[in-house]
């Protein structure tokens, strides 16, 4: 209990001293940089810890299948999410199936969306980042019964930004399943979206907004 909620403690301070920082114009750039530098170090650690203890290689391959299956369900759920939302918001079902399907890579959703129109972009942005805040904070509460099953909210993040959260949580069986399902949604998004907003050239957008 103490492990999980000292993560929030430390999401709340890291976010409290970002904002501090951005009001007295610390460069956001060399902030990011260095965020980005640390962060490759902490995979980077998690990836020979997990090389260290993985019993074998047939332990490997059993995650990869699991992530596989993994990856459709959260593939799935991201559509289910989409549609559901635009159906409460009487909205585009288009629209809101790109942005869920965004899968928590903010980065990309949001600057993608953001050629089409800068409303998207934000939509697009705010929403995936929020798929990984709730990750953060939530994946400690759920991994105790369901630590395969709430990668899927991760989505894209369980390689990177989310991955020492999971690591800190579980074991390294599920630490290589969160990696390669992250792993294979970084790579399938930056198809699965384009492809989704060709299906409608004429984007909505609200007239309230």
């Amino acid at each position: 209990m103490i492990g999980k909620l000292a993560v929030v403690v430390l999401f709340v301070i890291g976010f409290g001293i970002g904002v501090v920082l951005y009001l007295i114009n610390i460069s956001i750039y060399i902030l990011s940089k260095a965020v980005e530098l640390f962060l490759y170090i902490l995979i980077a650690s998690i990836g020979i810890v997990v090389a260290y203890e993985a019993k074998s290689i047939k332990e490997v391959m059993a995650g990869i299948d699991l992530s596989v299956r993994l990856v459709i369900a959260t593939i799935l759920g991201s559509i289910l999410g989409g549609i559901l939302t635009a159906l409460i918001l009487h909205s585009d079902v288009i629209v809101y199936l790109a942005i869920a399907l965004g899968m928590g890579w903010y980065t990309f959703t949001g600057s993608y969306l953001a050629t089409i129109d800068s409303y998207l972009g934000l939509l697009g942005f705010t929403a995936n980042m929020f798929r990984e805040i709730a990750t953060i904070l939530l994946y400690p509460i759920l991994s105790k019964k369901y630590p395969i099953e709430a990668i899927s909210i991760g989505g894209a993040t369980t390689m990177d930004t989310t991955l020492p959260i999971i690591a800190r949580f579980t074991n390294t069986s599920v630490t290589i399943i969160a990696f390669i399902h992250g792993l294979i949604l970084t790579l399938l998004i930056p198809i699965i979206i384009p492809a989704i907003m060709a299906t409608n050239p004429k984007t909505f957008i609200p007239s309230n907004r």
